[in-house]
Parts: C-alpha cells; structure tokens; sequence
C-alpha cells in the first residue's frame, strides 16, 4: 500500500507495479490480449497517479483524455509533477484493438493482439512506468 491510497482503496502506483507484473507474466506465457490489456492499465495507473499528486484525479478509462490532462500538468502544474510526465506523452491511443487499448477489450474473443503488438505494448507501458511511478518511488514522493 503507498501513501496514495485513497479512501476508497484504489491505489494507482501499487496498481501500475500489479498490472505490469501481470502483463510480462502474460506476454511469457503467450497470453497475449491479456498481455496488452494489463499494459493499457499500467499506462492508465501511471497517468493518474500524476494527476493525483498534480491536483484531483481523473475517473475513466480514455487514456487519450488522461494524456491531454496529464500534458496540461507540464504547463500549469508544478516543477514537482512537471519532472514525472513522460516524455515523450504514451503511444498507446485509446481506441478499438488492434489500433489501441480500451478497458472493453476484456469482453473480446482471443486473437486481437499479436505477439509484436502485446510486446509494444508491454515496452511503451515499461518506459511510461518507469518514468513516472518508478521515479517517484525513487525520489520518495510515492512510500
């Protein structure tokens, strides 16, 4: 549990570092719809845990939405949030599989990602992780 927790028990950096676990499990596995669907949220958690140290968060699933919000934060926010946005913003757009990732790819049949495909994902979802949650672990914004 981090010092993010909300009242309500979500949790967005323990959940990145959950999604991602899951998602390297899943591509090692060749599970690989499972593999993008936990890199979308690994993008999604890590984007939100800047929002909530930059002001309020964000509810919804629209990465896309997220990325606009997370991107104002480099102009209006602070040097504090400012240094954890990824740059450059992720490449993961919130669209219909195989073009993107949306948290609806649950309900669909096996076969929408290939293998290149989950492994994009996973390593856009990495370097997303690693410049926002894993930095501020780092640097004891995140406990």
């Amino acid at each position: 549990m981090s010092n993010l927790r909300q009242p309500n028990g979500d949790d967005y950096p323990e959940a990145a570092r959950k999604h991602l676990d899951d998602a390297q499990a899943l591509l090692e596995t060749a599970r690989y719809d499972g593999s993008g669907y936990h890199a979308g949220y690994v993008v999604e958690c890590a984007l939100k845990t800047l929002l909530q140290i930059g002001s309020a968060p964000r509810w919804g699933h629209d990465l896309s939405a997220i990325s606009v919000q997370v991107a104002a934060l480099a102009t209006g926010g602070s040097p504090h949030t400012a240094r954890y946005i990824p740059n450059p913003p992720p490449g993961i757009a919130y669209a219909n599989p195989p073009a993107g990732w949306k948290e609806t790819m649950r309900y669909r049949a096996p076969g929408d990602l290939t293998w290149q495909q989950a492994q994009d994902w996973l390593t856009e979802a990495e370097r997303v992780y690693r410049q926002t949650v894993q930095q501020m672990w780092m640097d004891g914004v995140i406990r």
